[in-house]
């Protein structure tokens, strides 16, 4: 999809509470102030990069501020949310969401204000290349932790971002989407765990699907009435137990996953994969490529294989933004990997889409264990190209996603 641009604005608060300003604008407040500052939420919006693969992207900061206030009884009340969503072709699309606001008693058990999003899938939908997609919210990403309630401290503004997902609607689409290997925990490493989210619509029924770690050979089996809801996440740890995400463990006295490069296997109760997680792999952009008004560009990346075995073949998808000076021409539809064990470049051919934008190709990636290899395009720009830095996306199949930069002079 690539770069989108997100806006936004706070549309209703139900049931109110007193003195609520804002509505119609991207900061909403509430209150009457014990001092000089009422509260509310802020939402930020911006320019950022999101996929069709159900990938996750930051949709933009929210800032709860949080200051002392009378809310006249009115102790929980929900914040409608509308956001508005700019694509690359021009189309603007708006998404409404709901935040839950617990105003809770500063001298209470829990004198922290509570966020949550209980309704986090937006019932709008948007049509792109064919496909419906509505917009999720997974959640309020802070120190590195996705999670769909958030905790505000008082007297004061406490940020996070907002995550998404750009879902297909009216079915469940589960993915394995972090490994957390090596863990703290010396000997058994106890504390690793695998993530494993349903970015889907629909709830996914997990009972007798398999987890598996390629090299150990260790295997999790969910137990049957296993359901994983849309929005939400589970772990399965090496030999810990934790119901807040899921109670789920290997219960294996030795450590599953590799410290440094291995891959995760995700199986229904068929046998069929659902999805793979690799790690331990490196892929690194090269630094800015400066390009004297109209020519040729070679941006590239170094990927580097920390892994035992071979990367295989992966689908590259290289794009660059629709109102950039950058393409591809038809005649320049190879990719090029220099194969270090062989000191020569191996190409790659693949696929120019119709308004040169992206390239899509299958590449071999023969890098050996330890070895790090440079990988490049060749993009055209455009005569009479106005000055600027302009980036170029590349998803690089399981070995993850980066963007390297062109600056037209």
């Amino acid at each position: 999809m690539g770069i989108i641009h997100t806006s936004g604005k706070w549309t209703a608060v139900r049931p109110s509470p007193p003195q609520v300003s804002g509505l119609g604008t991207n900061h909403v407040e509430w209150g009457r102030p014990t001092g000089t500052r009422k509260s509310g939420y802020r939402f930020t919006g911006g320019e950022t990069q999101a996929l069709l693969t159900g990938a996750e992207f930051t949709l933009a900061t929210f800032t709860h501020e949080n200051f002392s206030v009378f809310s006249d009884g009115v102790q929980q009340f929900d914040v409608e949310l509308q956001v508005n969503v700019t694509f690359e072709d021009g189309k603007t699309k708006d998404f409404t969401f709901k935040f839950h606001h617990n105003e809770t008693d500063n001298n209470g058990p829990h004198p922290n204000d509570i966020v949550s999003l209980p309704e986090f899938i937006s019932p709008e939908t948007v049509t792109v290349d064919g496909q419906q997609y509505k917009v999720m919210l997974s959640g309020f990403k802070r120190g590195g932790r996705i999670v769909r309630e958030f905790d505000s401290p008082e007297d004061g503004s406490n940020s996070a971002d907002i995550v998404a997902v750009f879902a297909k609607p009216g079915k469940a689409d589960v993915a394995i989407t972090h490994v957390q290997a090596g863990g703290k925990l010396p000997g058994t490493q106890a504390d690793e765990y695998v993530e494993i989210f349903n970015r889907g619509t629909e709830p996914a029924d997990l009972s007798g699907w398999t987890l598996r770690a390629r090299n150990s050979g260790k295997q999790f089996t969910f137990p049957a009435g296993t359901e994983l809801r849309p929005g939400t996440r589970f772990r399965v740890y090496t030999n810990e137990r934790h119901p807040e995400t899921g109670d789920f463990s290997f219960g294996s006295g030795e450590p599953v996953w590799d410290d440094v490069a291995d891959v995760a296997f995700l199986a229904d109760d068929k046998g069929k994969r659902v999805s793979l997680y690799r790690y331990g792999q490196k892929i690194t952009p090269a630094p800015p490529e400066e390009v004297k008004g109209h020519g040729e560009a070679h941006p590239r990346v170094v990927a580097r294989n920390s892994d035992k075995q071979s990367l295989g073949t992966q689908k590259v998808v290289v794009s660059v933004p629709k109102d950039s000076p950058l393409r591809f021409h038809p005649d320049e539809n190879t990719l090029s990997l220099w194969n270090t064990r062989q000191n020569k470049e191996n190409k790659f051919t693949g696929t120019v889409s119709e308004d040169g934008r992206t390239l899509t190709v299958d590449v071999d990636f023969d890098i050996p264990a330890g070895d790090e290899q440079p990988i490049w395009v060749q993009l055209t720009v455009d005569s009479g190209a106005r000055p600027g830095t302009y980036a170029v996306h590349w998803e690089l199949g399981e070995l993850g996603s980066v963007d390297t930069t062109v600056i037209v002079n």
